[in-house]
């Protein structure tokens, strides 16, 4: 590995050491670190057709944790002291970047 893609994987390990949410692969029952990022809706949602739930962006480093996480599996999140879940509809993984990364959307009463 480069020193420069070196830097860069140091850079986000030390960065997720303040910034990652507790997870859990509700198909596995593994817990996680990840880094969630707030999108806009409609950002997930056109690849969805039409659907203003809330959508976030999940970045996992671990590439065995983000190996074992499918499409169409729930995750659950615990954000501000509640398990929030949400469904994986989109996966993204460049092995240039350090992360791997997955497009959410929250799961309401009618997913179950």
């Amino acid at each position: 590995m480069s020193d420069f893609r070196e830097t860069i994987r140091d850079v986000v390990v030390d960065r997720e050491s303040g910034t990652a949410e507790l997870c859990r692969n509700l198909r596995t029952n593994a817990t996680f670190s990840a880094e969630i990022e707030e999108i806009q809706d409609t950002e997930l949602n056109t690849e969805l057709g039409r659907d203003a739930r809330e959508s976030v962006l999940m970045h996992v480093s671990d590439r065995t944790v983000a190996a074992a996480i499918v499409s169409q599996q729930h995750v659950a999140i615990l954000l501000y002291g509640a398990w929030a879940e949400f469904t994986v509809v989109r996966r993204q993984d460049n092995p240039a970047k350090p992360q791997v990364e997955f497009g959410l959307m929250k799961r309401t009463e009618k997913d179950s």
